[in-house]
């Protein structure tokens, strides 16, 4: 799946293997930018496409995000390809492996 490019000024830097971060999170990687005074957190090739969250703080963002990917989840059809590569990784995911 291809990832919207964010301009690197407004990425927020997220450690990714922070075991406080939702499983979700660690696992799909979605970017967290900045943009004037809010936070956006986005998993896919644009905004209208993908899943996007967004907050007054990180955090903020994350937990949007995480409402919004579990909304899409419920109501994803077969043809909606951010959730196909959702579903894909989670269920990839180290955990089940190791």
């Amino acid at each position: 799946m291809e990832q919207m490019k964010i301009a690197e000024d407004k990425v927020v830097p997220l450690d990714y293997e922070a075991a406080q971060l939702p499983l979700e999170v660690r696992e799909l990687r979605p970017i967290v930018f900045r943009e004037e005074t809010s936070y956006w957190c986005l998993l896919g090739p644009d905004v209208e496409r993908g899943i996007l969250g967004n907050g007054e703080s990180v955090s903020d963002a994350l937990e949007d995000w995480l409402k919004m990917l579990r909304k899409r989840l419920k109501n994803a059809d077969e043809t909606d390809d951010v959730i196909n590569f959702v579903r894909d990784s989670l269920g990839a995911s180290n955990r089940d492996v190791w």
